[in-house]
């Protein structure tokens, strides 16, 4: 394995790791997505930090806080690399409290204010959920069976770029006709038209090279996902145009997982292991993409698609959640 591959690989595991310490009895599905958190940034997790920074969460947050939810690894890891974890916190419920009132309360509106604390100053988030909202009406009024609650944090995200209003619909609605050829979960697709829609190009470029990337990993033998993981490889797919290098990194990444704890028979399955792979694929190539100017548009749409495809993650853990308690 390439040097910064293996390092990244070996400090992914590391961090899963600490964090299944620090969070005993989480989601599976969840420890990857908070060990993500650290490892995108070139983070080793500091265990002390992060009880320190749970510990924020649970004295802060308030009793019924979504904070405290699904959410609150995910939190607490982007927390610990954080000079000042505590002065994060108060500027994510500061948005958390705006946010809910433009949107229901709910783990959605938790996981916009936690991302856009991240991707917002002081004097821009509330500008940033205002046009979120309007953003999310919009898809509302396009798809009023497909659109609910999760789409208020892509309709956030999206809020980030510099395309108008109208445009990103346009763009969002050509990917998803597109897209609806090859792939049948709608519910699926209309989420890679929104990380699809962030990104510059016409909307048959971007579709057609999420699609060369998908066939290319099928046709090495790697069956990728079509629901929720979908949006993981679209996120990866717009950040070069390579198709067989990054084939080639994800299955590199995903054949290193695959003799790791934790992603065997009582771990988790292929297509999730495969996603992983393709997050970390992500990290590899966004920090290799860092030296652009953070302001440029290209930059801010590959931030935002990749903090869409971890809230993927993430709102499909809350869904089985949802699902196992009311069986």
């Amino acid at each position: 394995m390439d040097e910064k591959v293996t390092a990244l690989c070996e400090n992914f595991i590391t961090n899963r790791d600490i964090l299944k310490k620090v969070f005993r009895g989480e989601s599976l599905y969840v420890y990857p997505v908070a060990a993500n958190a650290l490892t995108s940034h070139g983070v080793t997790a500091d265990e002390d930090k992060l009880r320190e920074c749970k510990k924020i969460i649970k004295k802060n947050a308030g009793a019924l806080s979504y904070l405290k939810g699904n959410v609150m690894m995910p939190f607490a890891a982007n927390l610990s690399i954080k000079e000042d974890p505590k002065a994060h916190f108060d500027k994510v419920i500061k948005i958390y409290n705006y946010a809910k009132k433009k949107f229901n309360r709910s783990e959605y509106s938790a996981l916009l204010a936690i991302m856009l604390a991240d991707l917002t100053d002081e004097a821009s988030y509330a500008a940033v959920v205002d046009r979120g909202k309007e953003i999310y009406d919009l898809m509302k009024n396009e798809h009023p069976f497909l659109t609910n609650e999760q789409d208020s944090v892509l309709a956030g995200l999206m809020a980030l770029s510099e395309k108008n209003n109208t445009d990103l619909i346009d763009d969002m609605e050509k990917c998803f006709d597109l897209l609806k050829i090859k792939y049948s979960h709608k519910s699926s697709i209309q989420s890679v038209s929104h990380v699809l829609s962030l990104t510059q190009g016409s909307a048959r470029e971007k579709v057609e090279h999420l699609n060369d990337l998908y066939d290319a990993l099928r046709e090495a033998g790697k069956k990728y996902g079509v629901y929720t993981e979908l949006s993981t490889l679209a996120a990866v797919s717009v950040l070069d145009s390579d198709i067989e290098k990054m084939r080639d990194t994800i299955i590199e990444i995903d054949e290193f997982l695959s003799k790791q704890k934790g992603y065997g028979l009582l771990g988790l399955d292929k297509k999730t292991r495969l996603m992983n792979a393709t997050m970390l694929t992500t990290d590899l190539y966004e920090t290799a993409q860092a030296s652009q100017a953070a302001s440029t548009a290209s930059a801010i749409a590959v931030s935002a698609a990749q903090s869409l495809a971890v809230c993927i993650i993430i709102t499909s853990t809350i869904a089985t959640n949802v699902a196992a308690s009311s069986t």
